[in-house]
């Protein structure tokens, strides 16, 4: 039996209006590829029931990844609400499982069930790089937990990644984890990147902002000439099946 955390339906249709991949479990992430599906969500009940009877059936019993569900808080200009996010153990394991679904009538009726609750606006790909924190605090894994995603453009990234695991590293907190990814293609998005920060709460993400850490203006001076930021997101996670 599959093993799933969400929120009870009421409190998922409370957070509809509250309007989410790259989130955090608990796996070793490095170098793990992910998928990210960003919807118009219109039934959150609908769309917790559909990844439910999927993940229960013959096929996601079979699975290997990590499925995050979130809520937009904000999302700037962008229509959706909610976002899927599929973390993956490896690469190869992300082609079995997309093989397996190919031919699967268990994912052919959860994509129906799911064209019932909310339409896809778009969809990512990308892969895990680095992470500076600990992915197994309870903080970090708890329901309700906060994402600050980052997305960005970067055209050295040796040197991004140096510079964000040093100011990364230099204020990491209990409970508060950073991971770096790098992005193959998310629709018109130009980013090549992403940093996504995690809290416990908004509120805490509010108190923790990046320019009010130690080391920010050197972080600054290391990145500025080589990053772009196009884009920033808040999700927090509503819903999680884990392997």
């Amino acid at each position: 039996m599959k093993e799933r955390t969400t929120h009870t339906v009421d409190a998922v249709l409370k957070f509809l209006f509250i309007t989410l991949a790259v989130a955090s479990t608990q796996l070793t992430y490095a170098q793990q590829p992910f998928q990210t599906y960003d919807m118009i969500v219109s039934d959150p009940a609908g769309v917790v029931a559909a990844l439910d009877k999927y993940q229960a059936s013959p096929t996601g019993e079979q699975s290997t990844a990590t499925v995050i569900l979130s809520q937009y808080l904000a999302n700037g200009e962008s229509l959706a609400t909610h976002q899927i996010l599929v973390v993956y153990p490896s690469n190869q394991e992300m082609d079995l499982n997309l093989m397996r679904n190919a031919t699967s009538a268990d994912w052919a009726q959860f994509l129906n069930e799911m064209q019932d609750s909310a339409t896809v606006e778009a969809e990512g790909i990308g892969q895990i790089l680095a992470m500076v924190g600990d992915p197994n605090d309870p903080v970090t894994t708890a329901m309700g937990r906060t994402n600050v995603i980052y997305q960005l453009n970067v055209d050295d990234p040796a040197t991004y990644a140096a510079a964000w695991s040093d100011f990364a590293g230099a204020n990491l907190q209990a409970g508060n984890v950073s991971y770096l990814s790098s992005v193959l293609a998310y629709g018109t998005n130009p980013g090549t990147h992403v940093v996504n920060n995690v809290y416990s709460s908004p509120g805490e993400a509010l108190s923790n902002q990046p320019q009010s850490m130690e080391g920010f203006d050197v972080f600054l001076q290391r990145v500025s000439s080589i990053r772009a930021v196009v884009g920033r997101v808040v999700t927090t996670v509503v819903g999680e099946w884990r392997p």
